[in-house]
């Protein structure tokens, strides 16, 4: 009988792309009361392709915070013109991963989650660092990106009684020519600071980044990722992925434990 050479390498399964979420489960259509599943694809060069306007994302992205922040989904965001729908960019959620998963691990042995709503709340609140990374699909002005987020944004802010906070952030869009392709990147630091990132178009990474814009508001970071993440979102399929999204990850840390030696805990 043949024997393996010592130094051989064994082939291992090789995951295929799933309608189901990001992290290549086996596609299924469940009904239930955390809500429809949104549709997402993954591509063999692991990006997650955004359906509606095939814009990609990196499954995996390094920012200039450091660590890998892995891709929880992606939606686009429509703005009515008359009576019609039209695409302005495509939007992806980024979390770490490890930290999320070990955080989102516990509320669910904890029985917390039961809806959509209770996975975005999950998202938003937890300690570690997040992100919200948006690829225009048409030419906007800097006026048309915040003007969407400033109904949601500005209720939450007077509450607070930092306005001036919300003002940076608004007149640093204005100054902003973006174009189709540009990409902005958002960054929800777990000091609940905010850093902005603005490039004409999709470069070579984002790790030796230098924010663009720090604001110093825990205040305004959460409000704005409430705007996309919360119940009155502003881009309704984005809650859905990364619901979706948060159970994948949920699923792919048990099995992590579960395989790991000692077993699960």
């Amino acid at each position: 009988m043949s024997m393996m050479p010592m130094n051989a390498v064994r082939a291992l399964p090789v995951a295929t792309p799933s309608s189901s979420g990001v992290f290549g489960a086996v596609p299924h259509r469940r009904s239930s009361k955390r809500g429809k599943r949104a549709p997402m694809f993954i591509t063999a060069n692991l990006s997650v392709t955004e359906p509606q306007t095939s814009v990609e994302f990196p499954l995996v992205e390094r920012l200039w915070t450091g660590g890998d922040l892995r891709c929880m989904g992606a939606a686009a965001r429509k703005k009515k013109i008359a009576i019609i729908g039209v695409k302005v960019y495509a939007v992806a959620l980024y979390v770490e991963a490890q930290l999320a998963a070990k955080e989102l691990g516990v509320r669910d042995r904890g029985g917390f989650f039961e809806t959509d709503d209770d996975y975005c709340s999950a998202l938003t609140d937890g300690a570690f660092v997040k992100a919200l990374e948006i690829e225009l699909v048409r030419n906007v002005d800097g006026q048309q990106l915040v003007e969407a987020l400033e109904e949601s944004l500005r209720p939450r802010m007077a509450l607070s009684g930092d306005m001036g906070s919300l003002q940076k952030l608004q007149e640093f869009f204005m100054a902003k020519k973006l174009t189709k392709g540009s990409v902005v990147v958002m960054v929800y630091r777990v000091d609940g600071s905010l850093d902005v990132v603005v490039q004409d178009k999709r470069g070579a990474g984002f790790e030796t980044k230098v924010p663009d814009m720090c604001i110093d508001s825990a205040g305004l970071s959460r409000a704005l990722f409430e705007a996309y993440l919360g119940s009155q979102s502003i881009v309704p399929d984005g809650r859905v992925a990364w619901a979706e999204g948060a159970r994948k990850l949920i699923e792919s840390d048990k099995i992590r434990r579960q395989t790991r030696p000692g077993g699960s805990g």
